[in-house]
C-alpha cells in the first residue's frame, strides 16, 4: 500500500516536471516569435522613413521560414501522358533534357524546367478553360490544385503546390488549323518534394529587400502580398520550388526570392 502511494507521488512529480519543461519551451518559442516580429516592425519603420508603406497584416500572415523543395522529373508520367493524348509510345531525345513524342495525332514535348508544348488534333470549334483542364487531367497532367486565371482577356491555367501558387507554372491554349495548341510550363511531378538545405532569409531581411525594390521602381507601396513558389531548373532531371513573395503593385507584380531577396522574372 505504501509503495503505491510512493509510486503515485513519483508519477505526479514527473508530470509536474514535464509541464514545467513544456512551459519553458513554449515561453522561449513565444519570445523568439516576438523578437522576430519586432525585427519586421523595425524594417517597416525603415521603409516608412524612405516613403514606402508596407501592410503589417499581410507581412504578419506570411510564413516565417518558408521551405524550398527539390523534385525529380517524372519521365514515366510524361510518357504515359503522351500515350494518352497522342498514342505515342517512344520519344526522340535530341539532348538537353528535351523529350519529343509524335504521332499522326500531333506532337508533345517536355523540356527542362517544366516547359511543355502540345499540338493535338481537335475536332471542335472551341474549347474553354474547364474543358482544357479536364482534357489534361484525364491524360495525366497533375491538375488537382490547378486553377483558372484570366488577365487581359486571356485565360490561363495556374499550378499550385501545397495550396500556394507556382507563379511561373502556367499553361495557355489556342485553336489553330484544327489543332489544340497548349504552351507553357508545368510541374509534372505531383508528389511532395524533398526539403532543400538552403535557409530562407528572415521576414525582416525580405521586408528591407522589398522596400529597396519598390524604391528602385519609384513605388510607394503595394496592393497585396502573398507567398508562393517559383520553379527553377537545376539540371535536365531536377527542379527546385523556390519560395517567393509576390507583391502586387500599381506597375504589376513583383516576385522576390525568399532565399536571397533577389527579383525573379514574372
Amino acid at each position: 500500500m505504501e509503495w503505491k502511494k510512493v509510486r503515485n507521488w513519483l508519477i505526479l512529480l514527473l508530470l509536474t516536471a514535464d509541464l514545467i519543461l513544456a512551459g519553458n519551451i513554449g515561453w522561449k518559442v513565444l519570445q523568439m516569435r516576438r523578437s522576430e516580429w519586432t525585427a519586421v516592425e523595425d524594417a517597416m519603420a525603415v521603409a516608412a522613413r524612405v516613403g514606402v508603406t508596407l501592410p503589417a497584416e499581410a507581412l504578419r500572415a506570411l510564413p516565417e521560414r518558408p521551405k524550398a523543395y527539390q523534385l525529380r522529373r517524372d519521365n514515366s508520367r510524361e510518357a504515359q501522358t503522351a500515350q494518352a493524348l497522342l498514342g505515342a509510345e517512344r520519344a526522340s531525345e535530341p539532348g538537353g533534357g528535351v523529350s519529343i513524342y509524335q504521332s499522326d495525332r500531333g506532337q508533345l514535348s517536355f523540356r527542362r524546367g517544366g516547359a511543355v508544348e502540345l499540338s493535338v488534333v481537335w475536332q471542335q470549334d472551341s474549347i474553354d478553360g474547364s474543358q482544357c483542364l479536364a482534357l489534361l487531367e484525364e491524360a495525366g497532367f497533375p491538375m488537382a490544385q490547378a486553377r483558372l486565371f484570366e488577365a487581359a482577356g486571356q485565360q490561363s491555367l495556374l499550378q499550385q503546390y501545397g495550396g500556394r501558387t507556382v507563379f511561373n507554372c502556367r499553361l495557355q491554349w489556342s485553336l489553330q488549323g484544327g489543332y489544340l495548341q497548349v504552351r507553357g510550363r508545368w510541374l509534372m511531378n505531383g508528389d511532395a518534394g524533398a526539403e532543400t538545405e538552403t535557409q530562407p532569409m528572415s521576414r525582416a531581411q525580405l521586408t528591407l529587400s522589398l522596400c529597396a525594390l519598390l524604391q528602385e521602381r519609384g513605388l510607394r507601396g503595394i496592393r497585396s502580398l502573398e507567398m508562393g513558389y517559383y520553379l527553377q531548373s537545376e539540371d535536365p532531371q531536377t527542379a527546385v520550388l523556390v519560395p517567393v513573395w509576390a507583391a502586387e503593385t500599381a506597375k504589376g507584380r513583383l516576385l522576390l526570392s525568399c532565399l536571397d531577396g533577389t527579383e525573379l522574372n514574372n
